[in-house]
């Protein structure tokens, strides 16, 4: 009876360690979940998108279809001009607790970093961030100083010299 209770056990600890080590790595990495998300938009599976994006996104998402009077199932099934047709160029997944980045190539040969938080032990899209992020940083380009004009010391001058040579005729 002792041996059949060892092998029960035995058995018992193989299959919670198994089960946890296929969790462990079945985990899907940000790259791949920015990547599930192309290819789930592209083929307009709401169920798909909805599982790549944080609970801010979704949030953020609905906010965006009720100003369009639409459903967010309508908003992710319409034709997005927006959305890449092919995965771009993926590069620098950084991870740090539960928060992450990926550089994403944009249409102008720079890169977008992308955030993604953990969420119930997934990685998801975090859109919500990313529009806070876009927006600190038109902020902070608007409040810079313009540019000065190209105009020197000489320039000043001879432009007030013209003035006062035309006051005079």
């Amino acid at each position: 009876m002792k041996i059949y209770q060892i092998t029960i056990i035995a058995l018992l600890t193989l299959l919670i360690v198994g089960c946890g080590a296929a969790t462990v790595s079945s985990v899907v990495s940000p790259t791949d979940t920015l990547k599930n998300f192309i290819e789930a938009s592209k083929k307009k599976d709401v169920a798909a998108i909805k599982k790549t994006l944080s609970k801010g996104s979704l949030a953020l998402a609905e906010e965006s279809a009720k100003k369009q009077n639409i459903t967010v199932d309508e908003m992710f099934k319409r034709d997005n001009t927006a959305m890449p047709t092919e995965v771009p160029e993926i590069r620098n997944e950084q991870i740090e607790g539960d928060a992450a980045s990926v550089e994403v190539k944009d249409l102008t040969d720079g890169y977008d970093t992308i955030p993604f938080v953990k969420e119930d032990g997934a990685w998801k899209i975090a859109f919500d961030k990313y529009q806070q992020a876009m927006m600190e940083k038109m902020r902070q380009e608007m409040n810079m100083p313009a540019p000065n004009p190209s105009n020197s010391d000489d320039d000043k001058q001879s432009d007030s010299t013209s003035n006062k040579s035309e006051a005079n005729k």
